[in-house]
């Protein structure tokens, strides 16, 4: 038993501060598969990833997962064109930036699908999440106010998401997260071993 795995083991009672969180999308497939072989390959070297289907019980709340993913000291976040329009994920990576040291919890993973590296790609994104602003603030006014609990939420959501968006992805497509491939190829060993890093600090 490696070292790494020795540290996992004696806080996972006391904190999240070593544990290794996910943040990904239910919404295609291949993003599910990936994933299902990255934990294929941690579990073969004794760690479990915490992901929201393995934590959250029936009738558990989404956002305490979500706050508690945010805090975490590791976060894997696997990037796909469906993850970068989820509000939930938007909203994950929203939390765990504004939990500060967002360049040194996360390890991302950019799936071939996520047009992230020119401009005019980013831009989509951009007017995605301005188009879910503008639809929701016209579908708001054709009710009275007093019928709007929660959704003026999702409103200030949007608006936060698209506000830090740039400046997230910009720091995304800057970091060498490797190509899926090379991930896959090598075992994730250069993943494992940036995360161990991290937690032996």
């Amino acid at each position: 038993m490696s070292h790494f795995q020795n540290s996992i083991g004696k806080v996972e009672s006391e904190s999240n501060l070593k544990e290794i969180f996910i943040s990904y999308t239910w919404r295609d497939n291949h993003s599910e598969l990936f994933i299902q072989q990255l934990e294929k390959a941690f579990q073969a070297k004794g760690i479990t990833i915490i992901r929201d289907k393995n934590a959250i019980g029936y009738k558990e709340r989404f956002q305490e997962f979500m706050q508690g993913l945010s805090r975490g000291k590791c976060v894997i976040v696997v990037v796909s064109d469906q993850y970068l329009k989820s509000e939930n994920c938007m909203y994950e990576l929203v939390e765990i930036a504004k939990n500060g040291k967002l360049y040194h919890r996360i390890f991302p993973i950019v799936l071939a699908d996520a047009k992230i590296y020119k401009p005019i790609e980013r831009i989509k994104y951009v007017e995605y999440w301005e188009k879910q602003i503008q639809d929701l603030n016209d579908a708001m006014r054709t009710v009275s106010a007093a019928n709007l609990q929660g959704f003026r939420e999702e409103i200030d959501l949007y608006t936060e998401i698209r506000h830090m968006f740039a400046n997230l992805i910009n720091l995304l497509k800057d970091m060498n997260a490797l190509t899926e491939e090379i991930h896959i190829q090598s075992d994730f060993e250069a993943l494992f071993k940036a995360i161990a890093e991290s937690l032996d600090e």
